[in-house]
């Protein structure tokens, strides 16, 4: 990936030699280490590049593990993406600590933790499935299952005090799915070639009638008769709080990928109309039905179901992070995310509300491929 965001900053310096500029706007993304965050998001020279972005070292723009890249600024005639005041603003916010279990921890820090929780919980599945492969004693299956099941409660909690969505999918792609004391479901590594359709223990949730299930359905057949869609299961399971639906991608025991749309279980369905609409008048959302948020995830699906395998999911999902876009939506705002920016986009685009040019090339680049 260091090698990819390379070869794009020459990409740009070509394109920039060919404009007649020497000047480059850099990206943003929340959450970026603190030497970047005093250069990112803003226009500097070539030179500069060098001199204050660090361009070329191992620890500067374009080094190892920098998700930043830049482009061509034309003085004049391009528009910048941020301005200083709102980058200034973002680097007060992320600077300001949040206190965990006694430890402060900055935006930075916190997402840091995060990818660590998610390494040792990968590992502790790791750990589950050679001891069931081993025919282990059943109890020293369920305890390691239950450090597994401490591990991931830990993991939203954490989450939940920095105020930073919880990024599962880090620790599902390894294909184990849920290992989880009684939480293991086997239907996932079962490829669905049926027609797809919401489950029975969606009814668990509260106030799911047949009519809101088959409310869901039609939304999503709505989208799949406008888009060649490859949704391969429907499963109900305990998400974020908040969180109404979900895409998740998973592996099957051949190792393709696959993808899933979540329902959320712990929703109250009786006000989940209420709440979107609340959430749309406040700007929070740009979905204001049900179809804009099944709409949202099938988005996120569509952007990388062309992808065969978790390399080329990696390798996407990182070159659709840095695409990121201000303004589309509050929640797009807050995660810093080019995938949420993208959905949240599209769901705009199919209520044809105006969004910019730059949403529109994505959209087109990443989703209206799939239109049939």
């Amino acid at each position: 990936m260091t090698g990819l965001t390379q070869l794009s900053g020459k990409i740009a310096e070509y394109n920039a030699e060919k404009l007649g500029t020497e000047y480059f706007e850099v990206e943003w993304h929340a959450g970026a280490r603190p030497t970047h965050t005093i250069w990112q998001g803003r226009v500097w020279s070539q030179q500069q590049l060098y001199d204050v972005c660090g361009l070329g070292t191992v620890i500067g723009l374009c080094g190892a593990n920098c998700y930043h890249t830049y482009f061509p600024f034309v003085p004049g005639v391009s528009v910048r993406t941020y301005t200083d005041d709102w980058l200034d603003e973002q680097n007060w916010k992320e600077s300001e600590p949040t206190e965990f279990r006694g430890k402060e921890y900055t935006l930075y820090e916190a997402k840091q933790r995060q990818r660590q929780m998610e390494t040792a919980m990968r590992a502790q599945r790791e750990k589950v499935q050679m001891l069931q492969d081993g025919d282990a004693d059943p109890n020293d299956v369920m305890l390691a299952k239950c450090k597994y099941q401490g591990q991931l409660d830990e993991y939203a909690r954490f989450s939940k005090q920095m105020g930073l969505k919880q990024e599962r999918e880090r620790i599902y792609i390894d294909g184990r799915w849920r290992v989880a004391p009684g939480r293991i479901d086997k239907k996932l590594n079962v490829v669905n070639t049926m027609k797809i359709s919401v489950p029975r223990d969606a009814y668990k949730i509260k106030g799911m009638t047949s009519e809101a299930k088959h409310e869901i359905e039609a939304a999503i057949n709505n989208l799949k008769k406008e888009y060649d869609i490859r949704l391969d299961l429907i499963e109900v399971a305990k998400m974020e709080v908040g969180d109404i639906f979900g895409a998740a991608p998973y592996l099957d025991d051949r190792g393709k990928l696959r993808f899933a749309l979540v329902i959320n279980e712990d929703i109250d369905y009786n006000v989940v109309k209420k709440k979107i609409q609340r959430r749309y008048d406040k700007g929070r959302f740009a979905g204001k039905s049900i179809e804009d948020y099944i709409a949202h995830e099938m988005a996120h699906i569509m952007t990388y179901q062309d992808c065969k395998n978790e390399a080329e999911f990696r390798t996407r999902q990182r070159i659709v992070e840095r695409q990121f876009m201000q303004g589309i939506s509050q929640y797009a705002d807050k995660t810093g995310k080019g995938e949420e920016s993208l959905a949240e986009a599209f769901v705009c685009y199919r209520n044809k509300e105006k969004i910019p040019i730059r949403a529109e090339l994505l959209i087109r680049s990443y989703i209206e491929r799939w239109k049939k």
